[in-house]
């Protein structure tokens, strides 16, 4: 015990530092702790608040999407053509009903009546001149049917009669609590009436939603004490869980808070600004205060566990790492080794090995400073791409310890003209090779040339003072290559000053990154440090935008596009090696767009112009690259709607015409005879794109043209190209140009205005 206290608290032992970091890493895990503690409360609280907010978002998502689905089942009732001819045999005064029609009203509201994803508990059909109702069961009397059969205090016969006399279309009508008396029973059902007539009618079409299923559905029952409501824009309590909370109990949410605490309850609300309803969820605020409090006991008693523990163990360890360290040193001070009692393998292994360490220090270090092996010299070679050189040579320059500057020739061979004057690319490297070490060496003694690669060339230049020269002899070398650039093009990178025969891989990546960011001139070029190049790509609209015209034939366009876009690459400082990836993609993308034609422009195509891309060094050479690749597919496209199928014409010619009319496929098909699938597959076989991809690029390109030319707004644009529903409208618009139509107009109008002045 006496051992032990001297060990433990003797603060230059091993030990005690051991504990004391331990116990310092401990105190701040513990100050770490005590502040998530103390933060935690909050933390768990915006928690549960953010996750019953994104509850509530879900569920009113899911509410919007099915009252959509029944204004639309019910527009369609309505225009339903039985439906149509009844309410006019109905109006003729002196007819009798016919039976036969009346069936088929029947079968019709039926069919929609049982289709359980509208959650319907009746559809009716209430038509005023002859005071009928239709019904899934059949037909009644209106009075009979409020009176009898549908019976609610707040919707009796009365209510629906002056219902005719309003001026909306749709009306979601409040909450009700209707009895209902059938053959053998009778049942009482919380029912949400959603209503529609048209200005003028005499009949309506009344669906009577179930509110608990919808709640079920879309809400949930998880057996919590959650109230959830539904108001109309006017304040109007549309629907709600329990009785427990009014109207008059949501309080306001001003500023856009996401939530409001009133009373005993946190509020959440969720507008929908198109259908004018407020979705509200009450969660007590004893449920989430209960949840936060629980938490926190459950950390407070993990954290007074874990500090326990954790001395227990930083007291038991750092007495196991010190014992054997002590031994070790002991038998290092006595250079006589003994055999160490630990369970720690390094320690054992150590000790095994530590008397022949102790030997043999003497003798490695003795032959590590006086002998320089030829497999050191190998090693960096490798490190440059296996270069075949003199090993002779390479003893020096392997065994420097001076700084150094590396410098890379990159040659850029013009193969079109050298395969033309029958010249070989080695021996040009090879004499060109030659020229660069007689001028190096002239001005520097020391420096080294040798040729790595066919097109690859490196001097290597001894000591930092020599700035000045190397200037000179590469000012020198650029302007007598630049004599030859009809047959090549050079890349000069110099790297910065490195240490030692060490940094030979790093020096030489140095040179090969600068020399990646070379720039489209037609000339040598000297680069003498990194630049920040910047990311240079087309956008999804740019992309979308140049394909639809190159499909269209537009090859004009496409050519004067991209004459645009490599101007303004090149005034960002574009590298070749960023406009070949740009040559690429458009390269691989135009020839997919030709595949469908017949054409070789798969395979063929993408190799022929990927070998011409190769031959491009200045921008100049990028346009003519990109005018012949329009050119020639434009030629494609045009032979192939030259050799179009009257079918894909007629289809075309009704999508260009009709694309305001709630045109569909299988609209078309059936005008062609044939099936929606085929004609699907047929379109998309034919000309690469689907029918509604083709519909949509037809609208939005109205769309775009509306709104550049008039001051019609968004939704009434959008009703005049065939959309009917304006967020729909504005989605595709934003997938197809990558901006809403209302910053698409402001653009427009912007540039017409730099324009003018």
């Amino acid at each position: 015990m006496q051992t032990l206290k001297w060990t433990l608290f003797n603060r230059r032992t091993l030990v005690f530092k051991i504990f004391i970091s331990f116990l310092s890493i401990i105190l701040l895990f513990s100050v770490f702790n005590v502040l998530s503690i103390f933060l935690f409360n909050k933390g768990v609280q915006n928690e549960v608040i953010r996750y019953n907010r994104l509850m509530l978002q879900h569920s009113a998502d899911r509410y919007r999407t099915h009252f959509e689905r029944v204004r639309t089942m019910l527009f369609d009732m309505y225009r339903d053509e039985h439906i149509v001819a009844f309410n006019r045999q109905l109006a003729r005064v002196g007819d009798g009903i016919d039976l036969w029609q009346a069936k088929e009203v029947l079968k019709t509201v039926r069919a929609e009546a049982f289709n359980p994803m509208y959650y319907l508990h009746n559809l009716l059909v209430y038509f005023e001149p002859a005071s009928l109702i239709v019904d899934k069961e059949g037909t009644v009397d209106a009075e009979m049917m409020f009176s009898r059969f549908y019976i609610s205090p707040s919707y009796p016969a009365d209510y629906w009669k002056e219902q005719f006399t309003r001026k909306s279309n749709y009306v979601l009508h409040p909450e009700g609590t209707f009895t209902i008396n059938g053959l053998n029973d009778s049942e009482t059902a919380q029912l949400i009436p959603f209503s529609f007539r048209m200005p003028s009618s005499r009949y309506q079409i009344i669906a009577l939603m179930d509110g608990h299923r919808l709640q079920e559905a879309f809400y949930g029952t998880e057996g919590d004490n959650r109230l959830f409501m539904i108001m109309d824009e006017t304040g109007a309590m549309i629907y709600r869980s329990s009785a427990a909370l009014s109207a008059e109990d949501i309080p306001p949410f001003e500023n856009g808070r996401e939530y409001v605490l009133s009373g005993d309850y946190y509020y959440f609300a969720e507008k929908d600004g198109s259908a004018g309803l407020t979705y509200i969820t009450a969660v007590p605020s004893a449920d989430i205060t209960s949840r936060v409090r629980s938490a926190s006991l459950l950390l407070l008693l993990l954290f007074a566990v874990s500090i326990v523990m954790c001395v227990l163990a930083s007291l038991y360890f750092s007495r196991k790492i010190n014992r054997p360290v002590k031994e070790m040193l002991t038998s290092l001070l006595r250079r006589d080794p003994v055999k160490v009692q630990s369970k720690i393998q390094e320690f054992d292994l150590i000790q095994r090995n530590i008397g022949e360490l102790m030997k043999e220090k003497e003798t490695i270090h003795r032959e590590l400073l006086g002998k320089r092996s030829l497999l050191t010299s190998f090693g960096y070679i490798n490190k440059l791409k296996a270069i075949t050189s003199d090993i002779n040579d390479w003893k020096d320059i392997a065994g420097i310890d001076e700084p150094f500057v590396l410098v890379l020739y990159q040659l850029h061979f013009k193969s079109q003209t050298v395969a033309d004057r029958q010249l070989k690319t080695d021996r040009m490297a090879y004499y060109i090779q030659e020229y660069i070490n007689v001028v190096m060496s002239e001005r520097m003694p020391s420096s080294h040339t040798f040729q790595i690669e066919n097109n690859q060339i490196l001097s290597l230049i001894r000591s930092e003072e020599i700035r000045e020269a190397l200037d000179d002899a590469l000012e020198m070398l650029k302007a007598i290559l630049d004599r030859d650039k009809e047959y090549l093009l050079v890349t000069i990178a110099v790297s910065s000053v490195h240490d030692g025969s060490a940094q030979f891989n790093a020096a030489y990546r140095e040179v090969l990154d600068m020399a990646r960011q070379a720039r489209p001139i037609d000339g040598s070029q000297i680069i003498r440090g990194r630049r920040t190049v910047p990311d240079l790509l087309l956008t999804v609209p740019q992309e979308q935008e140049l394909y639809a015209n190159l499909q269209a034939g537009n090859h004009s366009y496409c050519i004067s596009f991209m004459d645009r876009t490599l101007d303004q690459m090149d005034k960002k400082g574009a590298s070749i090696q960023q406009l070949r990836e740009l040559a690429g993609g458009v390269i691989s993308r135009v020839a997919k767009i030709l595949g469908p034609s017949g054409a070789d422009g798969d395979a063929s195509m993408r190799q022929h112009y990927l070998e011409r891309m190769g031959e491009c060094f200045t921008i100049g050479e990028f346009k003519r690259l990109f005018a012949e690749l329009f050119d020639a597919a434009a030629a494609v496209i045009q032979s192939k709607k030259e050799k179009q199928d009257p079918t894909i014409s007629l289809v075309m010619d009704i999508i260009e015409t009709k694309f305001a009319d709630d045109l569909s496929l299988d609209l078309l098909a059936d005008k062609l005879n044939l099936s929606a699938a085929y004609l699907s597959v047929y379109i998309k076989e034919k000309t690469g794109t689907n029918f509604s991809e083709h519909l949509n690029a037809v609208r939005i390109r109205k769309a775009k043209e509306m709104l550049a030319d008039t001051d019609l707004s968004v939704q009434e644009i959008s009703l005049r190209i065939g959309y009917r529903n304006v967020t729909s409208f504005i989605r595709m618009f934003k997938k197809i140009t990558g901006i809403p139509p209302g910053e698409y107009r402001k653009n427009k109008r912007l540039r017409g205005e730099s324009k003018d002045g």
